[in-house]
């Protein structure tokens, strides 16, 4: 493979980062396994090139590592906040174990159960 046809492959693959990078800030996790596999088609095309490397191939190489680490860190924040909110999810079903109705009938003095404590 020439530079040229790398340099093109190099910003196809660019252009799939930024995609991604999109899809990650606006939640949409259903296009993200598309791209991944876009992402892996490359693979091959990234290790196998054994041609010289110009300026605009170094540039490409330096823009893509940025939008990689710039999707990993989206990435890691959305698992974060996905964990946060189930212990949270789960701390409050844990503590709201009271039932409603009693065996008289009658209602229990119960807490109130929320979604998420917040403590301030």
């Amino acid at each position: 493979m020439n530079e040229a046809k790398f340099e093109t492959q190099l910003h196809r693959f660019l252009q799939i980062l930024k995609k991604e990078k999109k899809v990650l800030v606006q939640d949409q996790s259903e296009k993200l396994e598309a791209l991944v596999e876009q992402k892996e088609s490359y693979l091959s095309v990234l290790t196998d090139y054994q041609g010289g490397i110009t300026p605009r191939i170094k540039e490409l190489i330096q823009s893509i590592q940025i939008q990689q680490e710039e999707n990993l860190l989206l990435t890691q924040q959305a698992m974060s906040y996905q964990t946060m909110l189930m212990n949270a999810v789960k701390t409050t079903m844990q503590s709201s174990t009271h039932t409603t109705y009693s065996k008289k009938q009658g209602m229990n003095n119960q807490q109130s159960t929320t979604m998420i404590n917040t403590k301030f």
